[in-house]
């Protein structure tokens, strides 16, 4: 086998008869796996007649696991709908599909550990708007379904080496400007010097004095 490519079913937590029909490996609400009807070996070059298919023209050597949920879901406005994927979910995608890679020796690339949504960006195979897997819990949107995927593989590749999962780098927020001395008050205006009313008085009446002998 040379892929796996990851899908949500479309459904509820639980595997139907069709799930089990159309993926080698499902993982429920739970985290319970359910393996399909078909082995993954029918979907060895040359395809059997009873393979399991999963992926429109890309079904040949390609393993399908899905997790069993998101019916109801809608990508924009973004609702996950009735069942979206739990992190149960998510953390038995990564431990088997992890444990299928090493199996059949199948390298953690974009290339060839995928989901759904990857294949027409990635590989160039026309899917018809599918957009599984893009959200998984603590993604806001489904828009970025690459960016899912990288975070996905990156969980596989710790998965497989026994090294500690990746976490998201918290934000560290921006300190906090230091307070500013407040101003000072502006100082009063002095008030202007102002000439006693009674030395005012006293010098019109010198004048007028003087002007009357002088007159």
């Amino acid at each position: 086998m040379k892929r796996i490519i990851c899908h949500w079913s479309g459904g509820t937590h639980l595997a139907s008869k069709e799930d089990r029909a159309h993926y080698h490996l499902m993982i429920e609400g739970g985290g319970n796996v359910v393996y399909g009807d078909k082995p993954i070996s029918a979907n060895a070059a040359p395809l059997s007649k009873d393979y399991a298919g999963h992926t429109y023209k890309l079904n040949t050597d390609s393993i399908g696991v899905a997790v069993c949920a998101m019916r109801g879901a809608r990508q924009a406005p973004f609702s996950p709908g009735q069942y979206p994927i739990t992190e149960a979910q998510v953390q038995g995608l990564v431990r088997e599909v992890a444990r299928l890679a090493k199996s059949y020796n199948i390298p953690v690339t974009r290339k060839t550990i995928l989901s759904h949504a990857e294949v027409q960006p990635t590989l160039g195979v026309r899917q018809a708007g599918k957009w599984d897997i893009a959200w998984i819990p603590g993604w806001k949107y489904a828009t970025d379904p690459i960016g899912v995927g990288d975070h996905l593989r990156a969980l596989i590749r710790a998965e497989i080496t026994g090294t500690a999962r990746p976490v998201p780098k918290p934000v560290t927020p921006a300190p906090a400007p230091a307070p500013q001395p407040a101003k000072p008050a502006p100082a009063a205006p002095t008030p202007a010097k102002t000439v006693p009313l009674v030395l005012v008085l006293a010098i019109v009446a010198a004048v007028a004095a003087f002007l009357f002998l002088k007159g």
